[in-house]
């Protein structure tokens, strides 16, 4: 059988509440989670596996169609988030346009979380849930075979009118297991990201589910347990990596450094097997210390993204974020004294907070000191706490999220948390929060000395400019959150791959 695994296009990614240009400027992924699939297809079965990144040639739907025609496949299989959701359903009729009868067969944590709404889709003909990598092998193998799918976990499926969906599978307990993703099926030379010193670059995942218990995100279909590969699993991924010509990493880990011994075991294989990569992570303050960050430092890393979320401490706690504002001052001095560059996410508009409480939290990002911030405006998110308050506090009248699984709306705009602030002035004060961070005259001298290569000069220029100029400009430049800075469903990221996570 001939599988062609499609990462569907962005164009009508359901908008939500980041500027525009810190998603489309901030580089473009590999498609991560699908690389792990065609990889574990590819180890274990005789089928034949292609994967379509649509992204690194902005191909049309008529291209698209074009690609399927061409390369002839016995099945698709389309990763899908709730952002993509449109462009996932295009995705499929382009397939089924091309012939009818070519299974169509879905993944991700959308489908995880509205297995129902998304199998009732005309164009869906099955369901991965969970974790993809056995769950597809095995519907493959089923498929081809002939066999019952009654006896295949974890997926669902329409038959004669009615939709089955069969008992999940436990989580993957040896990630060690799982071989590494197939990125010689893409053109990794074209993958790269604003943030990178050097191109190209490409993303990896040590380790799987998180233990935090912020509100306002949730990986149901990764789970909280930390699970995690061990230091040699992991070095052994550079090493190829390196061999590939890749540059840079970028761990796409929920929160890389819940384990303190693992960290310093990881880095000291990094230096003792000579890889020259450089790094990124994301991390949580409070499992960071000294020790650990020298050890990053020797290792490579070169840059760390914190959720710091705000400015003030009782917003702090009703996020359930854990920290220590105080600890997250120290901690981002600390990491700049190593010369590890610092990212800093925050929120606007959380749960009882007030202006004056967001404007501390503005103040607090641009006195942090950190290289780059992401800002955004709270928007309460399928299968979180933060959502599920929103619901059962009476703040929305109805499940919008639950709605829009079911019934597409091109129009569909994901509600904010405007409990105390409308929609327009939480987009202003985003706005004033991104220029007054990014166009301090100071700020622009400090990242101007920190470039090392006219290529990331041009980048980070291009992507200033346009925050310029939108920072100036309306409210409505408003978008999806993707890529390496996305806290998307499912926890931020790749838009770009569904394994993409927001920093803890």
């Amino acid at each position: 059988m001939k599988v062609l695994l499609i990462s569907p296009p962005d164009a009508n990614m359901i908008t939500t509440n980041v500027p525009s240009v810190v998603d489309e400027e901030s580089g473009l992924y590999p498609p991560l989670g699908l690389l792990y699939v065609a990889a574990y297809l590819k180890k274990n079965t005789d089928h034949e596996v292609e994967v379509l990144d649509t992204h690194v040639d902005r191909l049309t739907y008529p291209q698209i169609e074009e690609e399927i025609r061409r390369r002839k496949p016995d099945l698709v299989g389309i990763q899908t988030m709730t952002f993509t959701l449109i462009d996932v359903v295009l995705t499929a009729r382009a397939v089924k346009n091309v012939d009818p009868e070519i299974p169509v067969v879905l993944g991700g944590p959308h489908v995880y979380i509205y297995p129902e709404e998304t199998i009732g889709l005309p164009e869906i003909d099955y369901l991965v849930i969970g974790e993809g990598e056995e769950t597809f092998t095995h519907l493959i193998n089923a498929l081809a075979n002939g066999k019952d799918l009654a006896l295949v976990p974890s997926i669902a499926y329409k038959r004669n009118g009615r939709v089955f969906k069969n008992a999940l599978v436990p989580l993957h307990d040896d990630l060690n297991k799982l071989p590494f993703p197939a990125r010689e099926l893409i053109p990794q030379s074209r993958y790269t990201s604003v943030l990178a010193q050097r191109s190209p670059i490409t993303t990896m995942m040590t380790s799987r589910g998180c233990p935090m218990q912020c509100i306002f995100c949730d990986r149901p279909h990764l789970g909280k347990q930390f699970r995690y590969r061990t230091a040699e699993s992991v070095v052994d991924e550079m090493a190829v990596c390196e061999e590939m010509g890749i540059k840079e990493i970028f761990f796409y880990d929920d929160t890389f450094s819940i384990r303190k011994d693992r960290v310093l075991q990881v880095c000291d294989e990094i230096v003792n097997r000579g890889i020259k990569l450089h790094w990124d992570v994301r991390a949580h303050v409070n499992t960071i210390d000294e020790q650990v960050l020298d050890a990053m430092q020797r290792a490579g890393c070169t840059r760390i993204h914190f959720g710091v979320e705000s400015g003030n401490q009782e917003i702090i706690k009703v996020l359930k974020k854990g920290l220590n504002l105080e600890k997250v001052k120290r901690v981002f001095k600390m990491t700049r004294d190593r010369g590890i560059a610092t990212l800093g996410y925050f929120m606007l508009g959380n749960p009882t907070e007030t202006r004056e409480q967001m404007e501390e939290t503005l103040d607090f990002a641009r006195n942090l000191a950190a290289d780059f911030v992401h800002i955004s405006i709270t928007t309460p998110f399928p299968a979180t706490e933060l959502y599920a308050r929103a619901l059962r506090e009476g703040l929305y009248e109805r499940d919008f999220w639950k709605e829009f699984a079911a019934e597409m709306d091109e129009n569909f705009v994901p509600r904010v948390w405007d409990e105390k602030l409308s929609r327009d002035e939480l987009i202003e004060l985003l706005q004033a929060g991104y220029k007054s961070f990014y166009m301090r005259p100071g700020y622009i001298v400090r990242r101007l000395l920190s470039v090392n290569s006219w290529d990331q000069f041009k980048r980070q220029a291009r992507a200033g400019m346009r925050l310029l100029s939108w920072g100036f400009g309306s409210k409505k430049s408003l978008a999806s959150r993707k890529g390496a800075l996305p806290r998307v469903l499912a926890k931020r990221t790749d838009k770009k791959d569904p394994q993409a996570v927001q920093a803890a």
